[in-house]
């Protein structure tokens, strides 16, 4: 008779174990003392229960994890979770471009016709740089009138996708009212649902999807949408009790874009491969005003866990930050990073509204037409009546890292290049794993301990930080009020505030001058110019210029042309300035002129971070930029802490393409 094991271990699931634990369980049966659990025979059995054992365990072990959201692995047992917690995932999204195209008639098209409209659902082609085509359409109807002899619809925007239409009936064996769309790729923001009252009547009834089933009565037009199992889609309607119910014979009408998501980003290229109102095809510009943008693919299974238990929080409403950025990640599929902050936490305080920045996956600032449709469509059908939302464009602040990095040449066969270019790999890995999001802080230390670990050579580093920002260059007389918000360090004679490029601008002369901005310390504050403001006359010879003030030692004379002076020249600017006033005694005759000191070109705010810079009028178009678009002007500066936290709408990063970005010198100490 067996005897039981009490000691049989069942804590191993792996086969190995599982068979060396019934090994040793049939031994211990005095019927098997004697027998050889390697010969062939026994062996094949213990091998036939041990993977039978193994395989339950695995099996067991699965089903377990799949019953949660957090530990399935699954995308059908994740998707019967999400659904759960009434979140659809997000489906791929068609790319978008706005472009403006021209339509010139041929001598052999019709040159009659004064109006013509581009029709919605227009095909185009989009080439991308490796030559391949992918289909675009028109998603609105453009009418435009001939002018010039050419019709010119502007803004007209264009998606990603192939457009498909699938009729259904609905047939009273269909008890589940369910129809799936057979395609893994469909853009679900685009489906259009039409119910044909029959194939007689061509009445029609458009069903929109269902979002808030508390809005739902027994005869709203209205659809829901699930992911299905094998990665396509299944619409289904009501029961006319939460939403109206199609009735027998009712036919089904399903329109949608097939799209290929992510890898139609980035294209500039357009051709018309339609015909314009059924008359123009062979002389049609399309430009774009910017490159392809927003493709996106599915939802990932991490993507899906990580935001269906956010969106149920939200109950499809946004009252908390929470509730803002999760709507808005789920919906607008451009986002790569947002920022929600409440009026009462802007600066300046405004109450009543909620402020939204968002970072976009291609980089680029929202135009007008998306910050409308995200507030719109988005957010005020599900946020507080009273308060008015308002998206604020990201504020990059970019930093600059200078300084040295020392290494012992005894330790390494590279030599200070090849270090650099681990040096630089370094910085990347930092800026790709600490910097890019609106919750990045950047730390000094940090990326220290980046460098320093990158080479086993490296022995430390002395960096020091610029911050910069880039704004536009306005070419009439403006001024520029720029804030970086955080501290920024006073000049000595090694670092201080440096602007790029130079800019033409008028002397008091009228003639063209390059001049640049820079940080003067106080000590060597002056007279930089004295302006003219009335030349006054009678002054046959040179007057005396006096200038008084908190300061010493600046010294200017007078140029008289014909009895008017013509200009002051600051012959000595003198020091410790911060006020002075002018006054020009006649030597003989004259009377009248007056004059102006102007002390500087700006002021500087250390503890805020706030920036003035005077206005100048550029006396050329835009300046040629060495290292940044020809339209950007640069302000640098040192940063004052080692250490700068998030704030609102402020990114963080080093714009690796930038070869201002990254100064490093490598000091080699033995």
């Amino acid at each position: 008779m067996s005897t039981a094991n009490t000691s049989l271990r069942v804590t191993e699931l792996d086969f190995l174990s599982i068979r060396n634990n019934l090994k040793s369980f049939m031994q211990s049966q005095s019927q098997f003392q004697d027998f050889d659990f390697e010969g062939s025979g026994l062996a094949v059995l213990l091998d036939v229960l041990s993977y039978n054992t193994h395989y339950m365990g695995y099996y067991l072990n699965m089903v377990g994890n799949e019953m949660f959201l957090d530990t399935a692995q699954l995308r059908a047992s994740v998707l019967s979770h999400a659904k759960n917690l009434n979140y659809v995932p997000r489906s791929q999204k068609g790319a978008l471009v706005k472009a403006n195209i021209l339509v010139t008639p041929t001598i052999t098209e019709d040159q009659v016709t004064n109006v013509i409209t581009l029709d919605k659902f227009t095909k185009f082609l989009g080439q991308d740089i490796d030559g391949i085509n992918y289909q675009f359409i028109a998603i609105n109807s453009n009418t435009a009138v001939k002018d010039s002899g050419s019709f010119s619809f502007s803004n007209t925007y264009l998606r990603q996708g192939e457009i498909t239409t699938i009729q259904y009936l609905m047939d009273p064996t269909n008890t589940s009212r369910r129809f799936t769309i057979p395609s893994a790729n469909v853009d679900t923001d685009t489906i259009t649902i039409t119910v044909q009252e029959s194939s007689s009547n061509t009445t029609t009834i458009e069903y929109n999807l269902a979002e808030d089933i508390t809005e739902l009565k027994s005869n709203t037009a209205a659809y829901f949408l699930e992911e299905s199992d094998d990665l396509t889609y299944t619409f289904y309607f009501g029961d006319d009790v939460i939403g109206k119910k199609p009735k027998d014979g009712n036919i089904i009408i399903c329109n949608y874009l097939d799209t290929v998501g992510s890898i139609a980003n980035n294209i500039s290229k357009f051709y018309l491969s339609d015909t314009i109102a059924g008359l123009y095809k062979n002389n049609v510009s399309i430009t774009a005003a910017n490159s392809s943008y927003g493709g996106t693919d599915k939802e990932t299974i991490n993507q899906v866990k990580h935001r269906a238990p956010y969106f149920y929080t939200t109950q499809n409403r946004a009252v908390t930050i929470k509730d803002y950025e999760t709507i808005l990640i789920k919906d607008y599929n451009n986002i790569d990073a947002v920022s929600v902050w409440g009026g009462e936490d802007n600066i300046p305080v405004v109450y009543g509204k909620v402020f939204m920045s968002f970072k976009t996956k291609g980089n680029y600032k929202l135009t007008n037409y998306e910050k409308d449709q995200i507030k719109t469509d988005i957010v005020k059908r599900r946020n507080v009546l009273t308060v008015t939302p308002e998206i604020v464009d990201p504020d990059y602040t970019y930093i600059l890292v200078k300084g040295q990095v020392n290494y012992n040449s005894t330790l390494t066969s590279l030599s200070a290049n090849e270090i650099l270019t681990y040096v630089k790999a370094s910085i990347s890995d930092y800026v790709d794993a600490e910097l890019n999001k609106f919750t990045a802080s950047f730390r000094k230390s940090k990326l220290q301990a980046y460098i320093e670990n990158s080479e086993k050579s490296i022995t430390g580093s002395d960096l020091t930080i610029y911050v910069q920002k880039r704004v536009p260059l306005i070419l009439r007389n403006s001024t520029y009020d720029i804030n970086f918000n955080l501290p920024l360090q006073k000049s000595d004679y090694n670092n201080r505030l440096y602007t790029t490029p130079e800019i033409q601008t008028f002397d008091v002369n009228g003639i063209s001058r390059n001049i640049f901005f820079e940080e003067t310390p106080r000590s060597a504050t002056g007279i930089d110019e004295i302006t003219v403001l009335n030349g006054g006359s009678g002054y046959f010879s040179s007057p005396t210029i006096t200038i008084t003030g908190d300061g010493t030692d600046a010294i200017a004379e007078a140029v008289v042309n014909a009895g008017i002076i013509t200009k002051i020249s600051v012959t000595n600017r003198g020091i410790n300035y911060t006020y002075a006033n002018i006054t020009i005694t006649p030597n003989g005759s004259g009377s009248g002129a007056t004059a102006i000191a102007r002390l500087e070109a700006g002021t500087i705010d250390y503890e805020t971070g706030a920036l003035y810079l005077n206005s100048f009028v550029s006396s050329t178009g835009t300046p040629v930029n060495r290292y940044y678009d020809t339209d950007v002007f640069t302000v640098n500066i040192p940063s004052e802490k080692d250490i700068i936290l998030p704030l609102r709408n402020r990114i963080l990063t080093i714009d690796e393409n930038d070869p201002l970005a990254i100064q490093i010198t490598m000091y080699a100490e033995q």
